[in-house]
């Protein structure tokens, strides 16, 4: 076997030759040797057969199996076809075979043949072996893929067998996969396989202790490096320094988005430079696969992110009180972006003062009694003042941050957000993680997404109060109003009544009392027209009941003219006899007219009023109106506010006075209630000075 084997060696370029010969011309060529020049496909193929003969000659020899698999990686590297590498093989024991033949023509040519075949065989099984685990490497790397059908694996549990799988198919002693933080300048472990050291799940460490980490993130070209250990222990040696290190920049959209790894100590020669470039080739797939994850993942916390947010508006609808929505918010963001602990702020601008209306996490308590601080302090009045969201890595060394009393000094990383609303910034929601756990910019996103909403819901809940305020307000009023002031009113009322019944009374004291006490009528007749409007506001009843409005009107005018300061209306019916007028209403319909009449009749310059009342059944979208009109020749209202005038507007207020306004508003109001409506027009179209006529649509109930 020794002379074969001299043969071998002393014509090893002879063998490649015919190797490369055979090779060319067989159908089993692979298509990425179109691509690869003579020079480098004739230097693998010598290094492959060097190896083979070396490993032939050697078989138990550490060194020659090492360099064996090295070569089957270079030449075979990434070939998944079994027909094409045995069709290589065939082909290189053929050229041996002649080469043997040739030189040693005296052998046996079985014994040669023999020979030949077992150190293929050997090249084979060796071959095999490593392309099952090359195979085993890639499809744990496609199992990384999200949505990958069969899956049985987690994407975390995925990611440590493609690594196990590299370090099998490297014979190395670590792989590993690190995520790189520009922020924090630390690399934080997303998986990890190693024979000699446990290194768990992000766990972080600074860039100077991983090798070639600084250099391949600022060339952001693959990095290696062959040290023997007495060089490794005079630079400092770390737990992750080897004697060959491959580091792989993982690179997506021209920014380095971590390191993969792989460490060996234990072999002797020192990874090829195929096999670095396998290293750097998954790499890339590394990074194609990570980004592709955080692309699902993004879209499936966004697709959450929606769902909260309805979530979110809906339970914020249901509420009024501010500490229940701050409650609400909160506990939905947390929900998103998950936190160590969670503080709301909320600015209170007129008094620049800021308070916590919400906390969470082990010192909520002392967060929460830190109250009423200068609103422009601290990181909350930055981001309050910049309206900007921000990142902050370490929310302890920050010069902008301010010491909450009660709390430990502790390094964590922070997520503030403004809430920003029309005019002003309503609030500050801070996030805190402890390390090594980061905010990445999508958490930003989220959170900022979730504040322009809750923005909105905050906005809403001052209005409320607000509103709810003002209503209390109104109603008090409302209240004094109709019962406090009614109830002073009504004596003197009855007072003038009694100076006005004497006989010798002096005539310029009786104008003054007739005239003083129609005042004083004219203000009990607003009060029962507020009273009327607060009615309205407590909204119409469960049903309506059938009722006859010309009954109604009937009604009105006999209170009307029953009043004494309305003595000299008259009223001009021109209605069907014994017509009934039937519509769908309850109590209130004959206010429509009685306040209708009286706001005509407040008006003391006028001696005579004379109302024209007419009602005729109108037809509009397929519903039967009864049209009532009421004709007042003495009344002119200008073009301008016959718009306004039954709304209660500033503008008809300045034109009309004497409570015209509110009476007005009121019957608009009740024929509203019944599904009608109410306008003005005049008398001689396009002429307001001859008079106006109150128009009033209520549908008719067949």
């Amino acid at each position: 076997m020794k002379a074969v084997f001299d043969v071998l060696k002393a014509n090893i370029g002879k063998i490649v030759d015919l190797w490369a010969l055979s090779t060319a011309k067989s159908s089993y060529l692979r298509g990425s040797d179109l691509s690869t020049s003579e020079q480098v496909r004739t230097d693998r193929m010598m290094a492959f057969i060097g190896a083979l003969i070396m490993r032939s000659e050697n078989p138990t020899e550490r060194r020659s199996q090492e360099v064996l698999k090295s070569a089957i990686r270079a030449e075979h590297g990434g070939q998944l076809n079994f027909a094409a590498i045995i069709k290589r093989q065939t082909l290189l024991r053929e050229a041996m075979l002649s080469v043997v033949e040739h030189d040693l023509p005296q052998m046996n040519k079985t014994t040669a043949k023999l020979a030949l075949d077992s150190m293929i065989d050997r090249s084979i099984e060796g071959t095999l072996v490593l392309m099952e685990q090359y195979v085993d490497m890639r499809s744990s790397l496609s199992l990384c893929m999200p949505g990958a059908p069969d899956s049985k694996y987690s994407f975390d549990q995925a990611l440590a067998r493609f690594c196990k799988s590299v370090l099998d198919y490297f014979d190395a002693d670590f792989v590993a996969i690190f995520k790189y933080s520009s922020d924090s300048k630390e690399l934080t472990c997303l998986s990890s396989s190693s024979k000699s050291i446990t290194l768990a799940k992000d766990s972080t460490f600074q860039l100077d202790a991983v090798p070639l980490a600084a250099e391949t993130i600022s060339s952001m070209r693959t990095s290696f490096a062959s040290e023997e250990p007495a060089q490794l222990k005079r630079k400092g040696q770390t737990k992750l320094s080897f004697t060959h290190t491959v580091v792989g920049p993982i690179i997506y959209d021209n920014v380095i988005d971590g390191l993969f790894v792989v460490g060996d100590s234990s072999r002797i020669v020192p990874l090829t430079p195929v096999e670095i470039d396998v290293v750097e080739g998954l790499a890339v797939h590394v990074a194609w696969v990570l980004e592709s994850s955080r692309m699902f993942q993004q879209m499936q916390v966004r697709s959450r992110a929606q769902k909260v947010l309805i979530e979110t508006a809906a339970a914020v609808q249901q509420e009024i009180e501010s500490e229940e929505i701050y409650r609400i918010i909160a506990t939905r963001v947390a929900e998103l972006v998950p936190c160590d602990e969670l503080a709301l702020y909320v600015f209170d601008w007129p008094k620049r003062t800021c308070s916590p209306v919400f906390a969470s996490g082990h010192y909520a308590s002392e967060i929460m009694s830190d109250r009423d601080f200068p609103a422009d302090t601290g990181i909350v009045g930055y981001i309050g003042r910049t309206r900007k969201p921000e990142i902050i890595m370490d929310s302890e060394a920050d010069p902008r941050a301010e010491y909450i009393p009660g709390t430990p000094q502790t390094h964590t990383r922070m997520l503030a957000v403004p809430i920003v609303g029309k005019k002003e910034t309503i609030g500050v929601i801070e996030l805190m993680r402890y390390p090594p756990v980061s905010f990445s910019q999508e958490d930003l996103e989220i959170a900022t997404l979730f504040a322009n909403h809750a923005a909105v819901a905050l906005e809403n809940a001052r209005l409320v109060k607000e509103i709810t305020d003002e209503r209390d307000q109104v109603e008090m009023h409302m209240d004094l109003l109709t019962h406090d002031i009614a109830n002073y009113a009504t004596p003197i009322t009855a007072y003038f009544e009694s100076i006005r019944s004497k006989k010798d009374l002096d005539p310029v004291v009786a104008s003054m009392a007739d005239k003083t006490a129609r005042q004083v009528e004219n203000m009990m007749r607003l009060i029962e027209m507020v009273r009327v409007l607060s009615r309205l506001r407590e909204g119409p009843p469960k049903s309506f009941r059938s009722m006859d409005l010309r009954k109604a009107i009937d009604s009105a005018i006999l209170e009307v003219t029953d009043r004494s300061h309305v003595r000299g209306m008259n009223f001009e019916v021109n209605l069907q006899p014994e017509q009934v007028m039937l519509v769908k209403a309850d109590e209130l319909l004959k206010e429509i007219f009685v306040n209708l009449f009286y706001s005509t009749g407040l008006n003391e310059t006028k001696q005579k009023n004379l109302l024209s009342i007419s009602a005729e059944v109108r037809r509009e979208r397929k519903v039967d109106y009864w049209w009532v009109k009421v004709a007042q020749p003495g009344r002119s209202i200008p073009h301008h506010i016959k718009g306004e005038v039954l709304r209660m507007s500033k503008s008809s207020k300045s034109e009309l006075a004497g409570g015209f306004g509110i009476g007005l508003a009121a019957a608009r109001n009740i024929v509203a209630r019944y599904g009608g409506s109410m306008w003005v027009s005049d008398i001689a179209p396009g002429d307001y000075t001859k008079g106006c006529v109150f128009n009033i649509m209520i549908p008719r109930l067949q």
